[in-house]
């Protein structure tokens, strides 16, 4: 049996309240949606894979040509022959060139690693999304329980009044002691605390969730609303062990392993250094200082190349290198502690079953028996005070059950980050963008 078929007989009488925004957390979707476009951390990730993005154009594009223009053989002093006239018309010639550089070998490379570079930072990207959506998960967790706490917390504070009130009267007509009356003035005044932590601990959690939304979180209509979310998070079906799957699914494994393709493409262009590249040039001139015997007009072709026998990429490559190794390590880190924490939260989720067992055979018997006191006092065989301590004790159980939900909602929570079971968000048009 759930613990909900047990709680359902002690109905959560807590003031509804109506939502503060259109937003249902029963919708995971729309939360997605919400992280994507408005959480600051998501923004800034998809910032960086839009910038990581135009390093693809970049890398596609070829280097501009080089235009030089030239006046030369400007005549100073005495021309030759002497009796030239017009000098700065007849002596100096005008050239113009065009440079074209040639990568050998080094483009495709490039090209691949600013591919492999985008990828990288956009499941950075996704995976910064994911600790966001999983935050806000977890804040609204903390909604549920706190306002499910806030409840039975209400529940008590009514039924010590009422406790208070008989004692009072019993202690008036000098049935108690009156210290006993100022044990119960004690306890209510404890019962009401709590009540206000948990009124605190509500406000805390909804501004929690509405950092990570820029967005106001309402509380649920009631505390039998929040208990069902959080029973509903805590038993959905999750894997318990690491699987390949998993590995495909884990944005952050798979930024890692496109950041070591980029490293891997970086060595190669690292090594291709040592091919020099070509710089072509084309050039026209035009000679005025025909009267020497030089050609009015005039083509010139030339090559450029640099020789590598000093710098051929070696820094590049202890750079590309390192990269290299530190993402294999980096990668290998991260996925056996995802592997360790899926096991820790898988036994920790078989733990808390075992102790909601226990404690449905504890409200059972707690009900059993409140059930029972109520229908004693009722042909007069009990007292309402022994009805009322009853109902305190079941209560406290009921408040035992809530912290178990809370419990097994936040291990569920955590078994599914690390399995990276979340929804895509619709907002994600990034790489449509990039591809379009």
């Amino acid at each position: 049996m759930a613990l909900v078929f047990l709680l359902a007989p002690y109905q959560l009488r807590a003031q509804a309240v109506p939502p503060a925004a259109p937003i249902d957390y029963g919708d995971e979707q729309a939360l997605a949606t919400l992280v994507w476009q408005h959480a600051p951390e998501v923004v800034a990730a998809r910032r960086e894979a839009m910038v990581a993005g135009s390093e693809i154009t970049r890398a596609h594009l070829y280097p501009n040509p080089r235009l030089d223009l030239g006046w030369n053989t400007i005549p100073i002093g005495r021309t030759t022959p002497p009796d030239l006239q017009d000098p700065i018309g007849n002596v100096p010639n005008y050239t113009a060139g065009l440079s074209e550089l040639f990568e050998l070998a080094k483009r495709g490379p490039r090209q691949a690693a600013a591919a492999a570079a985008f990828e990288a930072s956009r499941s950075q990207a996704i995976a910064v999304f994911a600790d966001r959506f999983f935050d806000l998960l977890r804040a609204v967790g903390h909604i549920a329980t706190a306002q499910v706490r806030v409840a039975l917390s209400d529940e008590q504070v009514q039924e010590g009044a009422r406790l208070l009130e008989l004692e009072r009267a019993r202690a008036q007509r000098g049935e108690i002691a009156g210290v006993l009356v100022d044990r119960s003035e004690t306890e209510q005044a404890r019962l009401v605390d709590a009540r206000d932590a948990a009124r605190t601990e509500l406000e805390a959690a909804r501004a929690e969730c509405s950092a990570l939304i820029a967005a106001p979180c309402p509380p649920f209509s009631s505390g039998d609303a929040a208990r069902r979310f959080l029973q509903d998070g805590a038993r959905a079906p999750l894997p318990t062990a690491w699987s390949s799957d998993i590995e495909e699914r884990r944005p952050d494994l798979s930024a890692l392993a496109q950041a070591l393709r980029a490293a891997d493409e970086e060595v190669t262009l690292a090594k291709r250094q040592a091919i020099p590249d070509v710089t072509l040039r084309f050039g026209y001139t035009y000679d005025t200082f025909v009267t020497a015997g030089n050609q009015r007009q005039s083509l010139g072709l030339g090559m450029e190349m640099p020789i590598p026998v000093l710098d051929h990429g070696q820094a590049d490559l202890e750079a590309a290198s390192a990269a290299v190794i530190s993402a294999q390590r980096a990668r290998a880190s991260l996925k056996a502690s995802g592997q360790y924490t899926l096991e820790s939260a898988a036994r920790e989720r078989e733990l808390i079953d075992t102790r909601r067992t226990q404690l449905q055979a504890a409200l059972g018997t707690a009900n059993q028996v409140r059930h029972s006191m109520e229908g004693a006092a009722q042909q007069g065989g009990m007292s309402q005070i022994e009805v009322l301590l009853a109902r305190r004790r079941y209560q406290e159980l009921l408040l035992e059950g809530a912290e178990l939900e809370g419990a097994a909602y936040a291990t569920s929570l955590k078994l599914r980050q690390t399995a990276a079971l979340f929804p895509r968000p619709n907002g994600d048009r990034d790489r449509e963008d990039r591809q379009g």
